[in-house]
């Protein structure tokens, strides 16, 4: 089924790169896994890592047992699994300073600390979940360095884009708009922990402003002292 994984990718067609760029987007780079482009996320990235196409591929096929890590082999046909081991592969030849020259070789502690407790794994539902920084986290919501703010007080945090999904023949949840279009939307539900993409057609789910959902749901994850840590 797949011997065409490990053939060397010297000549793959352009289109078969964008194509599996497509598909890195919609199923990969989402909440708490893989960073857009290939930054990393939740999950690891790939800009700069020099990436066997075959392992890649058995990867994205088979995931890796006790983690995070899913087999697709059911849910993508072969085509595109081979289209995004080839986008990813591709990724090694980018620059990882290039792509994020704002991040600092080493931070002062106080900062480290609250670095870690905001991309924490082990936290389910952590802030990295639904914000970037620096081009790190999930594009949920806001960026936090957009709030253009000496100091946060994450609590008292607004949260305009959370509004109210309602598919048909479900009960409503809250959620982020991520597309809108007439042929597609594509909220994320927040009704969990961990935010989920999901994708529905334009007569089968209504949108209303606002929402029962406060911000307060994802800071009471931590104490004060680590939300002071945070807020640094």
């Amino acid at each position: 089924m797949l011997l065409s994984l490990v053939l060397p990718l010297l000549g793959i067609a352009d289109e078969k790169v964008e194509h599996g760029a497509a598909i890195y987007r919609s199923t990969c780079a989402v909440a708490y896994c893989h960073g857009s482009e290939g930054k990393p996320g939740r999950a690891p990235g790939f800009i700069g890592r020099k990436l066997e196409p075959a392992a890649v591929g058995m990867t994205v096929t088979f995931g890796i047992p006790s983690t995070s890590m899913p087999a697709f082999v059911s849910a993508l046909k072969e085509a595109d699994i081979e289209a995004v081991v080839a986008y990813v592969v591709s990724l090694g030849s980018t620059s990882s300073v290039a792509a994020n020259p704002a991040v600092p070789a080493k931070l002062p502690p106080e900062i480290e600390r609250g670095r870690v407790l905001f991309f924490d794994p082990g936290r389910m539902g952590s802030c990295g979940c639904c914000h970037e920084v620096a081009g790190r986290g999930a594009p949920v919501s806001l960026a936090l360095q957009d709030l253009r703010t000496a100091r946060l007080d994450l609590r008292s945090v607004q949260t305009p884009a959370v509004v109210t999904a309602h598919p048909v023949g479900e009960e409503p949840f809250p959620a982020v708009v991520a597309e809108k279009s007439a042929v597609r939307v594509r909220v994320y539900d927040l009704s969990s922990r961990l935010p989920v993409l999901r994708s529905f057609a334009p007569s089968d789910i209504t949108v209303a402003e606002g929402a029962q959902w406060q911000h307060k749901t994802a800071t009471d994850l931590y104490n004060r002292e680590e939300l002071d840590a945070v807020e640094r």
